[in-house]
């Protein structure tokens, strides 16, 4: 089943937010996602089984190092550019 997430990163203690932030977006890259990141939050999409995988990775990842927030709202509803 294809789900859109939008979801925002925040590490939570650390002077510098974006290499956590950064980090999250390499590893749906390297799970072949598409990113849109945004200012505030960012969108990807793809398979359910695919895109639980890549954050649970991430979350793993990030909170090896550090204390993390990661905010996801998941949908099955709502448009997706499946376009390349």
């Amino acid at each position: 089943m294809v789900v859109s997430v939008q979801f925002s990163v925040y590490p939570l203690r650390d002077t510098h937010l974006s290499p956590a932030i950064e980090k999250a977006l390499e590893i749906l890259r390297d799970f072949k996602l598409p990113v849109e990141p945004g200012s505030m939050s960012s969108v990807t999409y793809g398979d359910s089984e695919m895109i639980f995988k890549a954050f649970q990775q991430i979350y793993d990842e990030l909170a090896r190092d550090a204390h993390i927030v990661i905010m996801m709202t998941l949908s099955n509803a709502c448009p997706v550019n499946t376009r390349p």
